[in-house]
């Protein structure tokens, strides 16, 4: 017997609650703001406040408040246009136009090909083979394999829960290390909490890192800054650098395993290796595929050509893996992370650029201008990135969290004097290491505190710690290296 689906209508309530109100105070709404664009401004709210409560899962609550929007008479279905055929009025249709979301959709489809050919577990078993003698050394292995990874799987869940807790999950039992009181501080412990922080690493090193990326990419564009693949990877090169060495040493130090050799490590991932045999047709493929959509990426940086557009370039490479045989047809349709994601993207970048349309950001710019009058634009950066860290406590979606946050936050900042590419990197890359909370801060934290080798007391505590160093890392030297190389 069929049966209807489950939907979660207590999670409507709030959304419903707070959009109601604010909609019934636009007749006394603040001056110099149009009915439109606080109208505009409360669905928004609304919907944003949809994906943390989560009535349906994301695609779906965005979907809504697209409808929701047209039902309200906020924008058209399809654009209008003048006589002189100038858009007027983008139409809903046009969100799905976004250039950010179809390359993270295809990019999504690419670390298909990654897991499928097997070439991510061949790259996972050499690093470790090379690494692992000790227990310090999985750590740094662990992360190496992370920012290797974070380039070719534009997934931070997909990373942490497709490839690297598996091997984690493998070494930790070949020491009988189990997620129980009498065994799990032999090494699972260490290792668990260590992949977390590998992949919030690897997520600060690429604009494809993770979705929440990709949103203050689209965001800073509304605020008109472009954020190549290139220069977010020049600018966070070093933060990351630091991190990559010293965050494994402190948690060594911080939580340390009670075995500190593991000579069996390389044997493990020999015999792994062994089963592979050698490197496939499609592995090569793959791998040649991903060297060129690299190399394209980077060129983009450097020359204005259409055909090294970045969404353009994972076009091209998907379809040359179709062409290939590497990955088929039906591999496309499977990928459900990828269309999910092309939905709730486009349209939440949609409606941040109905709020720049209606004058919204305009006016919320030239308010906080007047209110920051004679504070230092340095003062008002720091705050706000403490703030965009922070709040992260109250989320347990990073892409909600960048999309609310985001680009009101880098507005205040440009506003009080601090330079637009600064501010805008400054606070992308802190919504990389917000991640840094809690067990429910993104989806790899998620993944990783349920696994039982973790306390969530432990958890939180160590992770405080760690958000402070982080804090500290990027603080430093995102300014200092961006001053060295011409972002500010």
């Amino acid at each position: 017997m069929k049966t209807i689906e489950k939907v979660n209508y207590k999670g409507f309530i709030w959304p419903l609650v707070v959009g109601v109100i604010m909609w019934c105070m636009t007749p006394i709404r603040p001056d110099g703001l149009s009915a439109i664009a606080w109208q505009m401004f409360t669905v928004f709210v609304a919907t944003i406040i949809g994906c943390i409560t989560k009535p349906l899962p994301i695609s779906g609550t965005t979907l809504l408040g697209l409808v929701v929007t047209v039902l309200l008479g906020l924008a058209p279905v399809e654009s209008t246009k003048s006589a002189s055929g100038v858009v007027t009025n983008s139409g809903i249709l046009s969100a799905f136009s976004n250039s950010a979301s179809w390359l993270i959709a295809m990019a999504f489809i690419m670390a298909a090909g990654i897991t499928k050919t097997g070439l991510g577990n061949r790259i996972a078993y050499n690093m470790i083979k090379l690494f692992g003698k000790r227990s310090i050394g999985i750590a740094y292995a662990i992360t190496g394999l992370e920012l290797i990874m974070g380039g070719l799987i534009p997934s931070n869940s997909a990373r942490s829960g497709g490839v690297v807790w598996p091997i984690v999950e493998s070494i930790s039992e070949t020491y009988d290390s189990k997620p129980d009181e009498k065994s799990r501080k032999k090494i699972g412990a260490f290792l668990d909490f260590m992949a977390f922080h590998a992949n919030i690493i690897s997520t600060a090193l690429f604009v494809t890192g993770a979705a929440p990326n990709i949103v203050a990419q689209a965001m800073a564009a509304k605020a008109h800054y472009q954020m190549t693949w290139i220069g977010w990877f020049t600018t966070a090169i070093v933060p990351v650098v630091i991190c990559a060495v010293v965050i494994p040493w402190l948690i060594y130090k911080m939580f340390p395993p009670e075995i500190k050799e593991t000579p069996n490590a390389k044997a493990w991932s020999e015999g792994k290796l062994a089963e592979m045999g050698k490197m496939s047709v499609p592995e090569k493929i793959m791998t040649a595929v991903f060297v060129m959509a690299i190399l394209m990426w980077v060129l983009a940086g450097f020359f204005d050509i259409q055909q090294f557009e970045a969404a353009y370039v994972a076009f091209l490479a998907v379809v040359i893996l179709l062409i290939t045989g590497v990955l088929k047809v039906d591999d496309l349709l499977k990928e459900k992370g990828a269309w999910n994601i092309l939905i709730w993207l486009s349209i939440l970048v949609f409606m941040a650029s109905k709020l720049t349309d209606y004058g919204f950001i305009v006016w919320f710019a030239k308010t906080v201008q007047s209110g920051l009058h004679g504070i230092s634009w340095g003062v008002v950066l720091a705050v706000l990135v403490l703030v965009m860290f922070y709040s992260h406590y109250f989320f347990a979606s990073g892409t909600a969290h960048v999309t609310a946050l985001y680009l009101p936050f880098l507005t205040v900042s440009v506003a009080a004097g601090a330079p637009l590419a600064l501010s805008a990197m400054m606070l992308a890359l802190t919504t990389t290491i917000m991640a840094s909370t809690t067990h429910y801060a993104n989806g790899p934290a998620s993944i990783l505190a349920s696994t039982g080798y973790v306390s969530q007391s432990e958890w939180w505590k160590y992770n405080f710690i760690l958000g402070l160093v982080y804090l500290v890392i990027f603080g430093v030297t995102v300014p200092l290296w961006g001053k060295v190389i011409g972002l500010w």
